[in-house]
């Protein structure tokens, strides 16, 4: 079956008959999708590739990321590599949030760790999933934690940085038992995995269990008014698991999975996390990973990293434009977002929403392709098209560009459709680049 669906056509032609016009008055700047990407990652884990520093840089250079998350460890205070390191990736352009390892933290570590990460320091994060740590008393400690850290904003040299609320469990007894905290923080977090399940899937218990939208509602009902962020989601692909899928499936669900959480409005999703545990069969550890333990990328490493470079943008900012444009066919799991480059192109992500895998069977599932046809402006033709394949590489092509109405064939694998003249022209390649 994945042979079947990485031979699949991209079909563009043109379209003859006359469509009704729909208007998307503001789509979102295509750079914001780039900036929303963060990574996990544990510098400090000994036994593992994120001792081989110069392969970690260059990993972080061909994904193209901006942010990582990482813990602050009163213990790693006398490991100057550590620091280093990170003020290394911070001179990239990649920006750190950095998780207060646990309650007891002195408050000298908590005052000066952001200079000690100056070139890299974006964020304090509250205590991970205390509500797992089986201490009784933590929801009082946590409160007091927050209290801390939120003091921290009376030095005006620490007063810039923001502050990411707690991340708890899926429980909503843990949510409830610690209420609105609010007021403490700037930022509220969640954590939550798919479970093997596509990213648009419903949920697989009461009430939606499970679902993006089912964990949104915590953020929204114990943080209301805050910004949304998932510090950690994710897939896992060691097969010895449960609830994981196969490496290709993660490929392919992986830059739906960022494209969902923009689309509800979740500011930033790290993925959890760079690297494999070097340790295979154990659940909550194996297989996490977009690379490798052995250094070689996955096709979800590819996928984002082509998501990542197609919608990457960086500029100063320019007016917003509408753009007026039509899809019809397809069914209720056909997905379609809009987003403007500054050069006045416009992109459109398309895709089925639907399962390519089922985690209960633990079989492959074949997601019918579908016929959509698309109607643009006669100003903002076809310029090219951007399909992800099982590799999680991009098949870049030009064909029917010069277009404004086409016919396009798409599965449960991303395309996006560029509109418009952008500056820059290239003929049909694939773009390989990522190893």
């Amino acid at each position: 079956m994945l042979s079947l669906r990485a031979g699949l056509a991209l079909v563009l032609v043109c379209v003859v008959e006359s469509l009704p016009r729909a208007e998307v008055s503001t789509p979102a700047f295509a750079d914001r999708l780039a900036d929303s990407v963060g990574v996990n990652v544990h510098m400090h884990y000994a036994g593992t590739l994120y001792t081989d520093f110069e392969l970690v840089r260059a990993k972080f250079a061909e994904l193209g990321v901006r942010y990582l998350r990482d813990g602050l460890y009163d213990t790693g205070t006398t490991w100057q590599a550590y620091y280093d390191r990170h003020n290394a990736l911070g001179a990239m352009g990649i920006k750190g949030l950095f998780t207060v390892a646990a309650p007891s933290v002195p408050e000298e570590t908590l005052r000066t760790y952001p200079s000690r990460m100056s070139r890299s320091f974006e964020a304090y994060e509250a205590t991970n999933e205390y509500d797992l740590s089986g201490v009784a008393a933590w929801p009082s400690l946590l409160r007091q934690s927050l209290a801390q850290l939120h003091a921290l904003r009376e030095d005006p040299r620490l007063s810039k940085f923001r502050l990411y609320g707690p991340a708890l469990s899926m429980s909503a007894a843990a949510f409830a038992a610690l209420g609105n905290v609010s007021v403490y923080y700037d930022v509220a977090n969640l954590h939550y995995y798919m479970a093997g399940r596509h990213p648009g899937t419903p949920g697989w218990g009461d009430g939606g269990y499970g679902s993006i939208d089912w964990n949104l509602a915590f953020a929204k009902r114990y943080a209301p008014g805050k910004p949304i962020v998932a510090t950690e989601t994710g897939y896992y692909d060691d097969l010895a698991i449960g609830d994981s899928a196969p490496a290709a499936i993660v490929g392919r669900y992986m830059p739906r999975l960022l494209l969902e959480q923009f689309r509800k409005g979740v500011q930033r999703t790290y993925i959890y996390e760079l690297i494999d545990d070097p340790t295979p069969g154990v659940a909550a550890r194996s297989g996490f990973g977009l690379i490798r333990a052995d250094g070689s990328s996955k096709p979800a490493f590819r996928a984002v990293a082509s998501l990542i470079r197609v919608f990457s943008d960086r500029g100063a900012a320019v007016p917003a434009r509408s753009f007026t444009y039509t899809l019809e066919g397809g069914d209720g799991n056909v997905r379609q977002m809009a987003f403007q480059k500054r050069d006045g192109s416009m992109l459109l992500a398309v895709w089925i929403e639907a399962a390519g895998f089922d985690p209960g069977t633990r079989q492959m599932v074949a997601v019918p392709p579908q016929t959509v046809r698309i109607s643009a402006p006669a100003a903002l033709p076809l310029a090219r098209s951007y399909r992800w394949l099982e590799d999680g590489n991009v098949l870049e092509d030009t064909t029917g560009a010069g277009q404004a109405n086409i016919s396009l064939t798409i599965n449960d694998a991303l395309t996006v459709l560029q509109f418009g003249s952008p500056r820059r022209t290239r003929s049909v390649q694939n773009l390989r680049n990522v190893h």
